[in-house]
């Protein structure tokens, strides 16, 4: 059997797969992979990793799924903290039982100031602002009015600002390196295009390009103030970890 375990940043995903496998089973753990291929230095935080460490660990952890995929004489643990749509979907055509963990955001959130780089906090909280929308989007809701003009500008903004972008920039609201192919952002995801006046306050048209989940997790801009760049501009730390 294959058990897909996810939920946010802290919240003992690690803890539930070594309480529940059996000597025999499997477990896919990207930071004990990552943990395995990162030469130890006193002081450094284990979730913090090198590019390189980083795709190698990567490309070991899918090696081991595509052939967990295949086994049926042992459980297979599998850590995933946020897997898309269509992973959920092959996993469960797999025959794989998804396991949440979540022991609530307060102690996610204080678990993360602890034993994590502060820019999980944001992960931590763009996985239950995922999980509340998730929720709404079962309730009936009014038809949308689609502004298709404005949605092929926004495309064609964000277009124009990719073939400008020069990778390892710096993202304005982590302080952390953006790139075309989205494989190498720390959240795996295509940059998305931003207004530097939000939206909300009538800003028109993109002018820069953040990380995805940063792009979410700014909003209409009221915590500006808040973004984890600034605390890195104060000495305040350095992540550099994915969000597995």
């Amino acid at each position: 059997m294959l058990y897909v375990v996810t939920g946010p940043p802290a919240a003992g995903k690690s803890t539930y797969c070594r309480q529940h496998a059996q000597p025999t089973d499997v477990i896919i753990d990207y930071d004990l992979i990552a943990n395995a291929l990162t030469p130890p230095r006193e002081g450094v935080n284990s979730h913090d990793h090198s590019d390189a460490v980083k795709a190698l660990a990567k490309a070991a952890r899918q090696a081991a799924i595509d052939k967990a995929l295949t086994l049926n004489d042992c459980d297979v643990y599998l850590i995933h903290s946020t897997p898309s749509a269509a992973l959920l979907d092959r996993y469960r055509r797999a025959g794989a039982h998804i396991v949440t963990v979540d022991p609530g955001r307060e102690v996610v959130m204080s678990r993360c100031r602890a034993e994590r780089p502060r820019r999980m906090l944001a992960v931590a909280a763009q996985w239950y602002d995922d999980q509340r929308q998730g929720d709404d989007d079962t309730a009936p809701r009014p038809a949308r009015n689609k502004n298709k003009e404005l949605g092929r500008a926004h495309r064609n903004n964000r277009d124009r600002l990719l073939k400008a972008h020069n990778d390892g920039t710096a993202c304005w609201w982590c302080g952390q390196p953006m790139y075309r192919d989205a494989g190498r952002n720390w959240d795996e995801q295509p940059l998305a295009a931003d207004h530097t006046k939000a939206r909300a306050h009538g800003g028109t048209k993109a002018d820069r390009l953040l990380h995805a989940t940063c792009n979410k997790q700014r909003g209409d801009g009221s915590r500006d103030h808040t973004r984890p760049a600034l605390a890195a501009t104060r000495g305040g730390w350095a992540g550099n970890s994915m969000t597995w």
